[in-house]
């Protein structure tokens, strides 16, 4: 475990980071040789990605809630030096991630045809988007299990292995793509099917390794049959902040979703298929912000664990300033980069165009995004999570989700005007709920092991 209690926390962000960057290229790489071999198969198959991934995205987020709940208790375990306690809230959290994920497995496979049509998906694109899902929710266990079990590895200061793990995801993912999409070395062609071929044969390597790492290297796996009563007490603690956290993910896919549907409403094909184009750039810079992100459950944690307020506040207004400044650096890099990298995924032009506006309203949207994201990040390590479902739910419902549907009345560009206005906005208010939460945690927290009274608080 990487002790966060001391040293400069400048550097910690620092050295967090540099390899969740890492691995957050090696995720994009994973991301875009899906989207440039799939975008070789035409419109109509980017299109079906496109109305993929918010379903994808609201799969990781219930996921994500429990790693949430699980890196929460796990970090501020770290600080406290409880072994014990770390060991069992890891093996728990997976478990308990195991469980959900196979539930939205079973009911996704059962409303495809049901669900995506109200997406948009027409009888063109339906039969593609089904291949591509039903494999994809076939093997939803060993997709999704990699980032939950980094995800403990993170919460002990551990981003090294995480970033070996999405290299090995990635490598295998670019080696399998050409084979099982176009049928190269006698394998039979499979379109878009073969994507997710590649996808869940990747990620299977990925979670042995991923497993390997945590129950060999940190020994925080304990397959020891435990106690009912010592299983609920455990998933009773992740779910107090992952059951709100998987609305804080929740929120973000709903939007997505939503975008998805009134882009298809307003541009068709050809806006659908750009936004799943410009998603795919969109994760180059999210490459940085994922990284510095990744830095925060861990610092906060183990230095509330072990009632180091000051440096938690430190955190904070650096964290606010990294915001600003990386969302803005960001908005000038893609103005320079869109075009030549668009083009390495369609020669469309009316894609083209659509992709371009996307990625220059979303980048100005980052600003306000990375805000609020990054306060609401500090707030989960601390036990308010209700506080960042607040800020997201409040934000989607009451700012965000009506200026996108304003501007789509108009045209595309106004419509991710809207959205771009609607995330700043939120971003910068959601700076004063973090330094007011975070102080008045502070104030209730004298005493070890417990989290703010006002929070249905609970011992640790």
């Amino acid at each position: 475990m990487k002790d966060l209690r001391q040293g400069s926390i400048k550097n910690h962000i620092v050295s967090l980071a540099i390899p969740t960057v890492g691995g957050g290229l090696a995720f994009t790489l994973f991301n875009l040789t899906d989207t440039y071999f799939v975008g070789k198969l035409g419109t109509q198959a980017l299109a079906a990605m496109g109305f993929t991934f918010p379903i994808i995205l609201i799969s990781s987020a219930v996921s994500m809630g429990i790693t949430t709940g699980t890196m929460s208790v796990l970090s501020r375990a770290a600080g406290r030096q409880d072994k014990k306690k770390m060991k069992r809230i890891a093996t728990d959290g997976l478990f308990l991630s195991i469980v959900l994920v196979l539930f939205f497995s079973i009911l996704g496979l059962s409303t495809m045809d049901q669900l995506f049509p109200l997406l948009g998906a027409d009888q063109f694109t339906l039969p593609l988007v089904k291949d591509y899902m039903s494999v994809w929710y076939a093997g939803i266990l060993v997709v999704l299990m990699p980032p939950m079990s980094d995800s403990a590895m993170r919460a002990i200061g551990d981003t090294m292995r995480p970033f070996i793990v999405m290299l090995v995801c990635a490598g295998l993912n670019v080696i399998l793509d050409p084979i099982m999409i176009f049928g190269w070395f006698g394998f039979p062609a499979m379109g878009i099917q073969g994507a997710a071929v590649a996808t869940v044969i990747s990620r299977f390597f990925g979670m042995l390794t991923t497993l390997y790492f945590l129950g060999f290297h940190h020994k925080l796996i304990d397959l020891s049959r435990p106690k009912l009563s010592q299983l609920m007490t455990s998933w009773k603690e992740i779910l107090q902040i992952g059951l709100p956290g998987m609305g804080v993910m929740l929120f973000p896919q709903l939007l997505r979703t939503v975008l998805t549907a009134l882009a298809a409403s307003v541009g068709g094909a050809a806006a659908v298929a750009a936004i799943a184009v410009g998603s795919r750039i969109e994760g180059f810079v999210n490459i940085a912000i994922q990284g510095i992100g990744s830095s925060i459950v861990p610092i906060v944690g183990q230095n509330w664990g072990a009632g180091l307020y000051d440096r938690v506040d430190t955190v904070r207004r650096l964290l606010n300033r990294y915001a600003i400044a990386i969302g803005l650096g960001s908005l000038a890099v893609i103005y320079v980069v869109a075009r030549p990298l668009t083009s390495l995924f369609t020669q469309d032009p009316e894609v083209v165009a659509y992709v371009l506006i996307y990625l220059r309203w979303i980048l100005i949207g980052f600003v306000g995004m990375n805000l609020y994201n990054w306060n609401g990040q500090a707030l989960n390590a601390v036990g308010k999570t209700m506080w960042t479902l607040a800020i997201n739910a409040g934000g989607t419902v009451m700012v965000m989700m009506p200026l996108l549907f304003v501007g789509s009345k108009i045209s595309f560009t106004w419509m991710l005007a809207g959205l771009a206005l609607g995330q700043v906005l939120v971003g910068f208010f959601s700076i004063g709920i973090g330094r007011k939460q975070l102080m008045e945690a502070e104030s209730c927290n004298h005493t070890e092991g417990f989290v703010c009274c006002k929070e249905g608080l609970s011992e640790n």
